[in-house]
């Protein structure tokens, strides 16, 4: 497999790309790529122009002096659900693991954490029923990348990314779902309180129990995949799913697991991290 971004402990050593060296000799060979891509330079597109991130004066940014979801009263659904979304946005970094589940077969994992700060902006990691190992990332001066196992011939910079693309190498691959539930949920209501345990994940995220909310409703989204044969990032539309999302006392989300008509599903955990 050809060189790539750094993986998580979930791979062994000998099969996981390496971390040595990976950012100077990567940034070297695609400076030229970086540059000459049209239009492209360090911006970093999003499904559309209200999922940036809020500026300090942006009544919804971490400045702000709003009501936060800590003071919402979890039993009006739709005002909890749309705070709790909004600290997402504005949290610093996350870190989420997801697992995924087609009928009966035996459920295929992955992950994806939001660092700033980092070498990696985002990164995304995904493995597929036929064993197919996707690596996604958002560079810091380069954009949109991507690798995998099969369909491509290594690291591979996206200098026109699709509608897919964005959704699956950004942090729009967890805020576009949530930003789904707010958008789309109908029937919501409050089950109860119940405690989440959360099991541990990759990069030394351990496992945790929450005292949380629990919802539920239906609602409509999309699903990300890859196509090894075109080495191509698809969306699968979910138009409806029975959802159970849990929130935490301080109004952040814990666990999302949802499930289509045609037995479909998804379960993600949204792990703590040190702020």
């Amino acid at each position: 497999m050809s060189t790539s971004l750094p993986s998580t402990e979930q791979e062994p050593e000998d099969t996981a790309p390496g971390r040595a060296d990976w950012l100077l000799s990567l940034l070297v060979a695609l400076a030229c790529l970086a540059t000459v891509a049209s239009g492209w330079g360090v911006a970093r597109l999003t499904l559309d122009e209200d999922a940036a991130a809020p500026s300090a004066t942006d009544p919804g940014g971490p400045e702000s002096s709003v009501m936060r979801a800590v003071d919402a009263d979890p039993s009006d659904p739709e005002v909890f659900l749309e705070l709790a979304v909004r600290e997402v946005r504005n949290a610093p970094a996350f870190h989420v693991s997801y697992t995924r589940t087609v009928g009966g077969e035996e459920p295929v994992r992955g992950w994806a954490r939001h660092e700033p700060a980092s070498d990696t902006t985002f990164e995304h990691y995904f493995e597929s029923a036929d064993g197919v190992r996707v690596y996604r990332y958002d560079l810091p001066g380069t954009g949109f990348m991507i690798n995998a196992d099969q369909g491509l011939p290594g690291m591979t910079v996206l200098d026109l990314p699709t509608r897919a693309d964005q959704r699956l190498c950004s942090e729009e691959f967890v805020l576009g779902l949530l930003g789904d539930l707010v958008d789309t949920a109908t029937g919501v209501e409050l089950l109860g309180t119940e405690e989440v345990r959360l099991p541990e994940s990759t990069r030394e995220v351990g496992a945790s129990t929450h005292t949380a909310y629990r919802y539920a409703g239906t609602f409509a989204t999309v699903a990300g995949d890859y196509l090894p044969e075109t080495g191509r990032n698809v969306l699968i539309e979910v138009p409806e799913a029975r959802f159970d999302l849990w929130l935490d006392e301080s109004g952040h989300p814990r666990r999302l697991a949802y499930t289509a008509l045609n037995g479909f599903g998804e379960t993600y955990d949204f792990h703590p991290v040190d702020p």
